[in-house]
Order: structure tokens, then sequence, then C-alpha cells
């Protein structure tokens, strides 16, 4: 039988949470403040803490610091109707497993214990927790695994590919494989392979001589030289064209470029991250990519899981986006309602995290209030999301996105693109694997 420790200062509250408990079938012990939950633990473990955050004698936060200090994984549940940005932010740095706000919802709160204990929580997965940011937000779960490879990777010069959708925060991973490296005091540079326009991808990359075509009045670095000492992260390789990835293979495999124009070898000292949300073996299996620039690539990869499989993260990521954007736009927003989250919880996100991000923004922008509401939602969440029922594949939604988006610009593939945040090349090679042409 599970164990839970209740710590709340509010006997009425925590009676109430102790019914719905026992009723059921875990085992339920009290605490009324920080100093008295870490008596209890001290003497016997839990499978799970539910804690406040506004109490006398040792608060909740300074309770779920000292509990992380002893090295206690116990996974911990913060209730409490304080619930702002904050308080969500900060209890999820010291640890917190989820986030939930009073009054609570008996159903909710026993689907969240059932996913959590049913999940389990590893020594080595809490303290990698403890060790990376998103910017700032930290995974306690969905990216656990995840984080504990880059635990690893990180301190090598090894060359990492990040595999994910768009949106699931790719370059952001590349850039804290950067931050926990030996060449952290070095450049970290990010080409979108996707957006270079193909006459130029070499002098992009490589740099060019003085004349070396017309327009070239000067000397230019490329990437690889503004980068040596440090990180380059190549976002969307898999749009390079034959050509580019040729000469990408010797660059990374000599560490030695040429400008565009120029004779003379130039030695580059850069490690070489690589990201991309295609499938660059069936890309190497049907000739459109380098099966050896792929080796060289794929010598460390890593797969970022989408959004809708980490939506227990959804707490954190929104109260990071609030924290953000209201200070942007100069509003004092301090959380969002129980409803606002209920509703993207039965959300897909096509779009990931950058979704995520736009639906927040937005809803700053629209709240007048000091909390978002689900009335702030954008159109195109509301209508997607209904919950109890199934989401379409991302797939799916991607190509009603590009169909929507072609039929809004009247076929403009340039302005369809640009409405779609993606490169034109991008969006023909879409348009063709849809068979949409």
């Amino acid at each position: 039988m599970k164990r839970i420790l209740i710590v709340d200062d509010e006997k009425t509250h925590r009676y109430m949470l102790r019914i719905h408990l026992e009723d059921a079938g875990y085992t339920v012990e009290e605490a009324i403040h920080g100093e008295d939950a870490l008596s209890i633990i001290a003497q016997q473990p839990f499978d799970a803490i539910l804690l406040d955050v506004q109490m006398d004698v040792m608060d909740g936060l300074t309770f779920l610091g000292a509990l992380r200090k002893t090295g206690d994984i116990t996974p911990v549940i913060i209730i409490t109707a304080y619930s702002t940005v904050k308080t969500a932010v900060s209890a999820m740095k010291l640890g917190a497993t989820d986030f939930l706000g009073k009054p609570v919802d008996s159903d909710e709160l026993l689907k969240v214990l059932q996913r959590i204990l049913k999940k389990g929580f590893t020594k080595a997965e809490v303290s990698v927790v403890s060790s990376y940011t998103f910017h700032g937000v930290w995974s306690p779960s969905g990216l656990g695994k995840v984080l504990s490879l880059l635990e690893m990777v990180a301190p090598t010069d090894a060359s990492v590919l990040v595999l994910g959708e768009s949106g699931t925060g790719k370059e952001i991973i590349a850039q804290s494989i950067h931050e926990n490296s030996p060449r952290a005091k070095g450049n970290f540079l990010a080409v979108n392979c996707a957006a270079l326009n193909e006459n130029l991808i070499e002098s992009e990359l490589f740099g060019h001589e003085k004349g070396a075509f017309t327009g070239a009045a000067a000397r230019k670095q490329g990437k690889f030289e503004q980068a040596s000492g440090g990180t380059l992260l190549l976002d969307e390789v898999g749009e390079l064209p034959p050509a580019a990835q040729a000469k990408l293979l010797r660059a990374i495999q000599e560490r030695v470029i040429e400008r565009v124009g120029g004779t003379q070898s130039v030695h580059v000292d850069v490690r070489i991250i690589a990201a991309t949300n295609r499938d660059l073996k069936k890309m190497v299996e049907d000739g459109s990519f380098r099966e050896d620039l792929f080796f060289r690539l794929n010598v460390f990869p890593v797969e970022i899981p989408p959004l809708r499989e980490r939506r227990e993260e959804l707490p954190l990521l929104i109260s990071f986006f609030i924290e953000k954007y209201a200070a942007r736009f100069g509003k004092l927003i301090q959380g969002y309602s129980d409803s606002f989250l209920t509703k993207l919880k039965s959300y897909s996100f096509p779009g990931n995290i950058r979704e995520l991000e736009n639906i927040v923004e937005r809803a700053i922008i629209l709240c007048r209030t000091q909390m978002l509401d689900v009335t702030h939602l954008p159109e195109l969440a509301s209508h997607a999301m209904q919950s109890g029922q199934k989401t379409v594949s991302i797939k799916d939604n991607e190509k009603n996105l590009i169909i929507e988006a072609l039929r809004k610009t009247d076929g403009n593939k340039s302005k369809a693109a640009e409405l779609l945040g993606i490169a034109r090349r991008t969006l023909h090679y879409k348009i063709r694997e849809y068979g949409l042409e």
C-alpha cells in the first residue's frame, strides 16, 4: 500500500485530502509544517508528498530545498492557493514533481498521483534535473532520460545529432550541451540550414575571399571560423543539398575548410551539433543524404520527445512563458486558472513548445486581469482542444496547417512558408511528402 505524507498547516484541508486519499486506498500521514515533516520522514519513507507552500515555522519551499539536500528523491506535489509564477518556477527548480492549485480537484489529484507513482524516479534522474535548464526552465520528468544522456556527452567533444519534431526545443538542448562543456567560454553559433540561400550556403558556412563573386567586397569568415573554439549547431541539417553535404563532411572529418574563392586551407576547432526533424536514415536509403555524413553526425544521437508526451511539464513551461512575456509587455500577471491548464492539457500541440509559447504570449496580450483564463486562449487552440477525444496525428495536423496556409495565400509558396515560419525549401519538401502538388 502506497504511503502519502500531507504537509499543510490547515487542519481542514489536511482532513479533506486524507479522506480522498484513504478512500483511494492510500496510507496517509500528516505534518503541520516543514520541520515536522523532516522529522517524520527521518523515521519512515513515503511514496509521495503533498506540500503546501505558505506555512509557519518552515515554509514549503524551504522544506523542499532541505529535503533535496539530503538526497531524498520522493516525488513532491506542490498544493497551494498562492499559485504565482514565481512560486511555480522556484518550486520546480527545487525539484517539485508537479504543481496543483487550491482548492484541489480530487480526481485530478488522484490522476497525478497515479501517474507519478507508476513512473517512479531514480536518484540519477533527479540529480540530472538539478544540473540542466531550458534557459532557466527545469525539466523534472519528461526529459529525465534525455538529460541523463546530455550529462554524459556534454563534457566530451563528440558530435551530437539532436532529433525531434519542430518546436521541441532542439536548439535549446544544443545550447545546454555547449554551456555544460569545456567549450562554454567559446562561441555558440546556430545556423538554420533550411533558411540558407542555396547559392550562398558555402559562403555562409565556410566564408569567402574578396572578389570571390559579385558583391563579395571583402573577405568574410564563415560560421565554422566564427565558432572555432566553441560549438556550431547545424539546425535542419537534412535540408542541405548534396554539394554542400560533401564539403560539410570534409570540414567535420579533417577540421579544415576553404573559403569560397580561396586556395588556402584554414584549420578550425569546432564541435558540431546537428539537429533535424527529418528521418535521416530514410533519406540515406533514398539517396538524398550522404551515408558517410550521416555516420559523422550520428556519433551520439539524442531524441527529444514531443510536448504531447511530456504534459506534466506544462505547469512549469506555462509559468516560465508568463514570467517572460508579462515582463516584456509590462503586465502584472500572477498565474493562470485551473480551467486554463485543463484546456491546454487536452491539446495535442502539433507545434510543440514553440506553439505553447505563442499561445501563452497571445493570452498575455489579451489578458486584462492578473490571471490567465480559458477565455484568453487562441481560436486555433480552442477548436482543437476537446477533452476526452483522441487528437489527430502530428502528420495530419502538419498537413492541415500547410493546406490552410496555402489556401490563405492563394497558393503563394513564399508567403505560405513565411506564414508557417519555415523555409520555402522545407515547404516544397512537405508539399511533395503529402502529395499536395
